[in-house]
Formats: structure tokens, sequence, C-alpha cells
């Protein structure tokens, strides 16, 4: 159990490290959480200071997730636990600490970057199937929020048919953040009032 809670604890505290607030206190001397949605994730980011900012937050979260993880395995070797058991915990644990930091009034992102690199470590083969979902559907529709959370909540499914059943459960954790973070932009999807990617207004 204590090789558990360190990981919770650790991983969360990597959840902390919110790259969206570096960067916009870095590149702008802004705190982005004040800045266009108001929500720390790389998508605000992308629209109020561009791509190069944008990318570089969406990398820094992905890569938290993956770390968060590979840290998780690290420990369960040295503590001799289940690596699997452990890396599905820091999943968790790394995508609460981005959505809900301490260290910054638990007012974080939506956790979609997080998410996707914390999976990237545990199951490429789920993770870039729902990027590339994620890919077609903001490319067809223009909605970064629809693909977010269509993309994410394939997950499950996907878990569900390679008889996962620890996958299954964390993947409907992430599916079940993704949509609450996302309930302003799904209310916004259907009254037609989302915006589109590339609109400026």
């Amino acid at each position: 159990m204590l090789v558990y809670l360190i990981i919770i604890v650790v991983a969360y505290l990597l959840g902390n490290i919110s790259t969206s607030y570096i960067i916009g206190k870095r590149i702008a001397g802004v705190d982005i959480r004040t800045q266009g949605s108001g929500n720390a994730g790389s998508t605000n980011v992308l629209r109020t200071m561009g791509k190069k900012a944008g990318a570089m937050t969406f990398g820094g979260d992905v890569l938290k997730g993956a770390i968060a993880v590979g840290l998780a395995r690290v420990l369960a070797h040295y503590m001799k636990a289940d690596e699997v058991t452990c890396a599905y915990i820091a999943v968790v644990a790394v995508v609460i600490g981005h959505n809900w930091p301490a260290f910054l009034g638990f007012k974080g992102g939506k956790g979609v970057a997080t998410s996707l690199g914390a999976m990237l470590a545990i199951n490429p083969i789920v993770a870039l199937t729902c990027l590339a979902a994620f890919i077609i559907i903001v490319l067809v529709s223009k909605y970064v929020s629809l693909g977010s959370v269509l993309s994410i909540c394939l997950s499950p499914v996907f878990m569900l048919i390679n008889h996962n059943t620890k996958g299954i459960w964390v993947t409907l954790f992430l599916s079940a953040s993704v949509v609450y973070t996302h309930r302003a932009n799904i209310k916004r999807l259907i009254n037609g009032t989302e915006r589109k990617l590339g609109e400026k207004k």
C-alpha cells in the first residue's frame, strides 16, 4: 500500500506542473487562466498565444503524463509491486493533478493531453488510435472539444475489446473526467455556439 500512496502523491504533484501557466508567464507575462476561455490548457494557449506556444503546452502536458507512468513503473519494480496496477494509479493521479492542481487553486486544464501522454506510456496502440480519431473528428468538424470528448470516450471500448479490466475502469474515469471538464463546451455544441478551430470570436 505504501508504494500506491507514494505514486499517488508523486503523480499528483507532477500533474500540478502546469505547462500552460509556465509558458503564459514566460512568454507573455500573463496568467493563462485570465486569457481567452480561462482554461489552463493547450487549446486556449493556441488561440491566445499562437501555434508555437500551443504546441509547447501540448507537448509538456503529454510528457508529464508519460513521466508519471514511467516513474510509477520504476517504483513498482524496486518496491516489488504490480507494475500494471501502479501505472494505472499514476494515470488517474496525474490527470487529477492536472485538472485540479492544488498549487493553482484547483483551477487547471481539461486533461486531454495529459491523459494521452499517460496512456501512450501504458498502451500506445489504444492511445494512438484515439489520437487518430481525434485528428479526424477535428479535421471534419473543426471542433476541438468534440474531438477531445469523442476520441477519449473510445478508449474504454478498445479496452473492452482487449479484455483489459483494469484498463476499462481507468479509461472510464478518463472519459468521465473529460466529459466533466468539457461540460460547458458540450452545452455550446448543443446550442450551436461553440467556437470552431481557427475562429477568432
